[in-house]
Formats: structure tokens, sequence, C-alpha cells
């Protein structure tokens, strides 16, 4: 299992949401203690990783809970973090979707924005790729299994969120100087 992890932040170390650092959208968010931000949810083996100066591991429904103090470096974010606003929704086929997180609604803008902010297709790329790679280990399966039920549950409340995650078409680079 710990392996499959490793793995899933390989091919999610390089690549991000948005061709700037989507903290500047909204100053951070999902990375601050919030009353929206209630946490990241952990995926199966990930406890074992995530025992660092500045988590807190919370007991909740359905795993563990990681809250952070908003300054842990990129490299050990937990996977959730790392996915986020994405989320790889097994589908009924086996199929895996990147959809956006619905349970991300009320805290990120790009979620709330999904169909004016296109993700690089990178990311949307990798998050599916991820999503492969975790259903190769059966307690990763059947957490992707059980989170991809929840996240249609509440899709189905949130209907601008079932439409497909639109994607850059080609990079933009920003010219700093």
């Amino acid at each position: 299992m710990l392996e499959v992890l490793q793995r899933a932040y390989t091919l999610l170390d390089t690549v991000t949401p948005l061709t700037v650092d989507c903290g500047q959208v909204c100053d951070g968010r999902c990375c601050q203690q919030t009353a929206d931000s209630q946490g990241m949810l952990l995926f199966p083996g990930e406890e074992e990783l995530a025992h660092r100066e500045g988590f807190t591991l919370i007991p909740a429904d359905g795993g563990t809970l990681l809250v952070c103090n908003g300054t842990c470096k990129r490299t050990e974010r937990p996977l959730s973090c790392r996915l986020f606003p994405l989320f790889p929704v097994v589908e009924e086929d086996g199929r895996i979707r990147a959809v956006y997180d619905p349970r991300g609604y009320r805290l990120c803008p790009l979620v709330r924005e999904c169909a004016h902010v296109p993700l690089r297709r990178d990311f949307v790329r990798a998050v599916r790729q991820v999503g492969r790679l975790l259903m190769q280990d059966p307690a990763c399966a059947a957490f992707l299994r059980a989170q991809s039920e929840e996240i249609r549950t509440l899709g189905r409340l949130l209907p601008q969120l079932t439409e497909r995650t639109p994607i850059m078409r080609r990079n933009i680079h920003h010219n700093d100087g």
C-alpha cells in the first residue's frame, strides 16, 4: 500500500490545477483552519506518513482527517491535498473520471467557478492516473468506491459539477517582469 501511495505522490509532484499557484486566487483557504475547512480525508495507509510537525490527525466517519497549520511543504501534503479540487471518481463501469469534488464547494473558488476556470490538462490526466493506480490496492480501491458514491450523491445537489472538467487547450505563460 505504501508503495502505491508513494507512486501516486510522484505522479502529482510537478502538476498543479492552474499554471499559477491556485492559493493566490483564494489566499490559500484550503490550507487554513476555518469553519469551512475541517481537514482533508486521508487515504488508507496515509496515517503512517502523516505524523509530521504541524499536522493534526482527527478520527472521522470514513477514516482520518488531517488538519495542517497552513505551512506544510508541498512534498509532505497528503494525497487529498495534491488532488484537490478534483477527485478520481470510479464510475460504475470501472473507468476513472477526474471530477470536481463537491465537498470543496464552500471552500474553493475553482470548484464554485468550475465552468469558467479551465484546469491544466496534465493535472487532470495525473488525477485519472492516480485513480487507476490506487485501484490496484484493495484498501484504496474500496476507499475510492466509497468516496465516489458520496461525491455522486453530493453532485446531484450541485448540478453544475456534473459537467465535464474544463481543461486548458494550451498552456498560458505569465510574464512576471
